[in-house]
Formats: C-alpha cells, sequence, structure tokens
C-alpha cells in the first residue's frame, strides 16, 4: 500500500512546486515529529495488549489451580460423595478443554456452563459435617468451590473485556498512515531510492500493528493464551489419581 501511495503521489508532489518552497530538511523534521508520536502511542498499545494477555493467561492459570486444590480438598468426603464430587469436577475440565476452549478460539462464548459442577457444590452444602475434622475440611471446600466459581467468571470476563476499542484502532493506524505519508513528499533522484525509504519507514510501522493484532484477543489469533495448564490438571493430577485408585481396588 505505501509503494502503490508513493507511485501515485510523488509524481503530483515534484510538478506541485513543493520542493521550491520546503527542502527535504523540513520535510525529515516532519517525519521525524509524526514517527515519534507514532512510536510513542504503538508503543503504550503494545504494553496494554501485552499487559491484557498476562491478565488473560494468569487468570487461566488461577482457574486451572483452584481445580487442582478442590480436588485435592473433596479427598477428604467420605464416600459416594468423594467421587460424585470429583467425577463431577473431572467433567467440568473436559468440559473447558474440550467444549469450551475451541469456542473460544472462534470468538464465541459457551451459552451455558457446565451444570455438573454446581450440582456437586450443592451436594456438598447439603452435607453435615459431624467432627471437628469434617468441619474444618468442610469449610476449606466451600471455600476452594467459592474460588473456582471465581476464577471461572473472571476468565469469561477477560474473553469479553480485553479487545483494544476501535477508536484506539483508528488512532493507531491512522498515526501510522501519516507517517507513512509524509515520506511521499520527500525529494528523490529517484523512483527505487524513493521507494526504498518508504518502505523502510512503513515495515517497522508494519510489524507493531500485526503484533497489536494478533495479541489483541488473548483467547484467538497467532498469539493466543492456551488450554494447556486444564490439561496438565486433568492429566497429571486427575487421570492419574483414577488410574491409581483403579489398581488399589484390582
Amino acid at each position: 500500500m505505501a509503494i502503490a501511495g508513493l507511485a501515485l503521489v510523488a509524481p503530483r508532489v515534484r510538478v506541485s512546486g513543493l520542493h521550491a518552497r520546503f527542502d527535504n530538511a523540513t520535510i525529515t523534521g516532519l517525519l521525524s515529529a509524526l514517527i515519534g508520536v507514532y512510536a510513542v502511542a504503538a508503543g503504550l498499545t503494545a504494553v496494554a495488549v501485552w499487559e491484557n494477555m498476562g491478565e488473560a493467561a494468569a487468570d487461566v492459570g488461577a482457574e486451572a489451580a483452584a481445580i487442582a486444590v478442590l480436588y485435592r480438598d473433596l479427598g477428604g468426603y467420605p464416600q459416594p460423595l468423594q467421587n460424585k464430587t470429583r467425577q463431577a469436577l473431572t467433567a467440568y475440565t473436559e468440559y473447558v478443554i474440550n467444549q469450551e476452549w475451541p469456542l473460544h478460539q472462534k470468538g464465541e462464548l459457551p451459552k451455558s456452563t457446565y451444570q455438573g459442577i454446581e450440582e456437586a457444590r450443592q451436594a456438598v452444602l447439603a452435607f453435615e459435617p459431624t467432627t471437628e475434622g469434617q468441619k474444618i475440611m468442610h469449610a476449606q471446600v466451600v471455600r476452594s468451590y467459592n474460588r473456582l466459581l471465581e476464577t471461572h467468571w473472571r476468565r469469561l470476563q477477560a474473553f469479553t473485556d480485553t479487545a483494544l476499542p476501535v477508536e484506539l484502532w483508528v488512532v493507531v493506524i491512522l498515526l501510522g498512515a501519516l507517517a507513512i505519508a509524509s515520506c511521499f513528499l520527500l525529494r528523490v533522484d529517484t523512483f527505487a531510492l524513493h521507494a526504498t525509504i518508504t518502505m523502510l519507514v512503513a515495515a517497522p510501522i508494519s510489524l507493531v500493528l500485526y503484533f497489536i493484532a494478533v495479541s489483541d484477543h488473548p483467547f484467538q489469533g497467532g498469539i493466543s493464551v492456551s488450554a494447556e495448564p486444564y490439561r496438565a490438571v486433568f492429566e497429571k493430577l486427575m487421570v492419574t489419581d483414577q488410574a491409581t485408585d483403579s489398581a488399589r481396588q484390582q
């Protein structure tokens, strides 16, 4: 686009008499000022996008950690409540990996959350501890459940609230376009050299815009938050624990 714009504008600039009134030093000063403004705006935008990505990844890690802690805490319940709640938590983890995450990568939210985890929570709340140890354990499980629900909704909020506003995109793109367009005003002897100078200005601007674009949505695009924390909990904790229980029963 920059080269096409140069081919259209540069010949008209030469015949307009602009170079008789402004030399390259003046135009270069304008170009430097525009690039400086763009660098500040684009730099702050890129930092904001990367911070959003980091916060989304932290929310995902927090939810995975909450699942692991809750799974361990549920081991203190008597049977069959222990198996019922652990199976529901395992099914929820699989649901996040296999159902919610593909929707996130498509830019969609799940229409409804997994109901089994809420049913298991109700079963836990209905449990009546009889000993002091059970009371302490029960209180910890309730706190862990609340922590899981909190991190779950924080992840969904991060999915909807982290994209840059359209107005900021307009500002960054227009500043970059103005910086590139100022190259068209330079007086250069050959078109090839003029095109080279323009490309050297346009390439960094394009790369910064590309980075912002692929990082703008933390759950989709070229750079996105992975579901690996959930897979690690599922494979290293839940599957391993179930295999150990099966071996003991045999």
